[in-house]
């Protein structure tokens, strides 16, 4: 397991656009840290950073108290779109992700994952011959196979039905609790941060700031259709409305479309 922590980042572009400023945030060991925000809050600039594709203009991101400095072994990230490879079957897409790992292990780990995410018939075929939903899938497998202590999931869920989101939420909290990987997750979904998070950060727009800290208090397995967890929903949600106060015209109504996406 693995401990991440950022502290004082500040992202400013050649244009003078300044992304990020004094972001303060970590995620403990085996923790699932969710970051919710409206548009031009730096979310994925943030994972951006962390995954070294692109470096701060001020501060500091350290992995178990080692400065990071470009991209890290043991980070893994999952996007938004699959990102898989065409030319590779799905087993062969799998066992991209552990190119570090002895040829034997690489493809054992690869055939227990096609396992585990419920596509073992799969291995031979091509990407394209799979659902964007199974496509997905084969891409949370291919960032865990190397067992990364820090995953990072850059809304990789948003494009999917309701059913198949649920579904791969399961899928991640069944991998997780088996591999343990420290998640920071960006999302859109308020239901799913909840669903997911241990912590949820929400953060504020232009540049981006953090708003709020909130801790997730809900036994997993979580009941959506719970009070508990409909309150912890409506709390995050006005927790969101604070962040774009000085926005009216962008808040959120509870009862309506959220106007943040």
């Amino acid at each position: 397991m693995t401990a991440l922590h950022i502290r004082g980042l500040g992202k400013t572009y050649a244009d003078g656009t300044e992304a990020l400023r004094g972001v303060d945030v970590h995620a403990d060991d085996g923790e699932i840290v969710a970051i919710l925000g409206g548009s031009g809050c730096g979310k994925t600039t943030l994972l951006r950073l962390i995954a070294g594709l692109d470096k701060p203009s001020v501060g500091a991101i350290s992995v178990d108290g080692q400065a990071l400095l470009g991209t890290h072994p043991a980070i893994s990230a999952v996007f938004q779109e699959p990102r898989l490879l065409p030319w590779l079957s799905v087993s062969r897409n799998i066992a991209f992700g552990g190119k570090r790992l002895p040829k034997a292990e690489r493809q054992s780990r690869a055939d227990s994952l096609l396992a585990r995410i419920g596509l073992p018939a799969a291995a031979k075929r091509w990407p394209r011959e799979l659902s964007g939903g199974q496509q997905q899938r084969v891409a949370i497998a291919r960032a865990l196979i190397g067992h990364p202590g820090v995953l990072l999931l850059d809304e990789p869920f948003s494009a999917l039905d309701p059913f198949t989101r649920g579904t791969l939420h399961d899928l991640v909290l069944d991998l997780w609790r088996e591999l343990r990987p420290t998640i920071l997750m960006v999302t859109h979904d308020i239901e799913e941060a909840v669903v997911l998070a241990d912590r949820i950060v929400v953060m504020r727009p232009h540049p981006g700031r953090v708003q709020e800290v909130m801790a997730v208090d809900l036994a997993r397995p979580r009941d959506r259709l719970a009070p508990a967890f409909d309150l912890m929903k409506r709390n995050v949600l006005r927790a969101i409305n604070r962040s774009l106060a000085e926005d009216p015209a962008r808040r959120v109504g509870e009862g309506g479309v959220p106007a943040w996406i």
